[in-house]
């Protein structure tokens, strides 16, 4: 499966779009403060589930994905926490 991530950047915030095979979702982001270089915001699970009909096991390789992935691309040298409502970016 190809997975790639494109950015929207809208001054202190943005989007995080994550693009696959068959998927598309649009993430709204905000770049934080102190050592949180940027917070992206998920869907509910409730919620994710509904409107993208993506599993749970689906889910959290993309989330993965778009955590590392974002890295690579935006905040060389951070690290990454997982959250129920977001990923936060941090340094390291």
């Amino acid at each position: 499966m190809q997975q790639k991530l494109e950015y929207i950047n809208k001054g202190r915030g943005g989007y995080v779009i994550y693009k696959d095979d068959i998927n598309e979702l649009k993430l709204f982001f905000e770049y934080g403060g102190g050592n949180c270089v940027a917070i992206i915001y998920l869907p509910t699970i409730k919620k994710w589930l509904q409107e993208t009909k993506i599993s749970i096991e689906k889910l959290e390789k993309i989330v993965r994905f778009i955590a590392e992935q974002s890295i690579k691309d935006q905040a060389p040298n951070c690290n990454y926490e997982l959250h129920n409502d977001c990923i936060i970016l941090l340094t390291q």
